[in-house]
């Protein structure tokens, strides 16, 4: 039995100093590969692509650690070697971030992880042919918007540029597609809460820390979001030291790394 000191550590590891995340701070079998015996999801100190994962865990009530891996060193000498020195050693068929290990279940890839939580809590599926339909398009309409998140960090021209760029030019087209959609439905997929609106309100509420007015244009988008964490389980996690609201991105993308006024 873990007492909550030692659960405490294993979740926060990467804000202690001096705590090993090397190869060797791992568990291993006869034959060598690392042994990880609760839920665990994997992934580089921040919320990103993980944190629409942790928080369906939240949602689902699942007892889990965060292994957190940190990017050393500072733009354009930056250190990954705390998640390459283990990647390949964790038996992962497709070696990325994040990952997520459930006993025998080795899974990269967000959106298949996402489905793979839904499916073992029997929460946040579609409920008919007709939902995840919906469920199928919005994920393409949203990997879009994605891309021109992605672009905005690693633009070569200046933060404000991509930052002016991305919200002026780009969202909009995402945004008004949304705000239509939603004006009908309370979710993604219609009635139904699903795994798909766990990826989306991440995505909004980080759109809203880089700029708090973005969504006023969007009743509907707006409100959506302050649905969604406004949900019981949501908003607890949310106050608990578990979360962390910052870094959003990696120190080497042009926002996000860490709160500014």
């Amino acid at each position: 039995m873990v007492d909550w000191h030692s659960r405490w550590r294993l979740r926060h590891h990467w804000l202690l100093p001096g705590v090993d995340v090397t190869m060797e701070s791992y568990p291993r079998n006869e034959i060598g590969v690392i042994q990880i015996s609760k839920i665990t999801v994997g992934y580089w100190n921040i919320r990103a692509l993980a944190e629409p994962i942790r928080l369906m865990l939240e949602y689902c009530g699942a007892d889990y650690d965060n292994k957190s891996y940190v990017v050393l060193g500072e733009p354009p000498n930056v250190d990954k070697s705390q998640w390459f020195d283990v990647k390949f050693e964790l038996g992962l068929e497709f070696p990325n971030l994040p990952y997520l290990i459930d006993g025998d279940v080795k899974m990269t890839k967000s959106w298949a992880i996402m489905n793979y939580v839904a499916r073992k809590f029997g929460k946040l599926v579609p409920k008919s042919e007709e939902e995840t339909q919906r469920c199928d398009m919005v994920k393409e309409a949203y990997i879009d918007m994605w891309f021109a998140i992605k672009r905005m960090l690693f633009r070569s021209d200046g933060r404000e540029v991509a930052m002016t760029n991305l919200l002026a030019n780009d969202l909009p087209e995402y945004l008004c597609t949304f705000e239509k959609f939603l004006s009908d439905n309370d979710w993604m997929a219609g009635a139904t809460l699903t795994y798909v609106d766990f990826e989306i309100c991440e995505r909004l509420d980080v759109l809203t820390e880089m700029k708090s007015d973005c969504l006023n244009k969007y009743p509907n988008v707006k409100k959506y979001k302050e649905r969604f964490f406004a949900l019981d389980k949501i908003a607890a996690y949310r106050r608990f030291e578990r979360f962390k609201e910052y870094p959003i991105f990696n120190i080497y993308t042009n926002w996000g790394y860490k709160k500014e006024n």
